[in-house]
């Protein structure tokens, strides 16, 4: 079994520490305290998060062939994915028409 011989010198020097922390923590001057009430802002302004909130709104029920022509139409999940890098709204217009409409299905078209 190992004693350790260095414990009881630890716990000798510990009060020391501790007095020795608390002494320089008095004795440290406070700073100005009318310097720092002038550095606060004179009015404060409050922001709601809620400020922009918009409620949700119900979207019409559409045909889901209609829905899924469209989405086809625009380039499928990767123009969504380009929108949402590039922040500008996918339209059908500036999508390419396909010949074949089960064309992107899979990743291949008809031999």
């Amino acid at each position: 079994m190992a004693i350790s011989h260095q414990a009881p010198a630890l716990r000798a020097f510990m009060p020391w520490t501790l007095a020795l922390l608390a002494g320089a923590t008095f004795a440290q001057t406070p700073g100005d305290a009318e310097a720092s009430r002038a550095a606060l802002p004179t009015q404060l302004q409050y922001s709601s998060a809620m400020s922009d909130y918009q409620a949700y709104k119900d979207q019409p029920v559409q045909s889901w062939r209609q829905v899924n022509d469209r989405v086809g139409a625009i380039g499928g999940w990767r123009a969504y994915a380009k929108e949402v890098q590039t922040g500008v709204p996918a339209s059908a217009r500036d999508a390419v028409p396909a010949n074949d409409p089960h064309t992107g299905h899979h990743g291949g078209g008809k031999p």
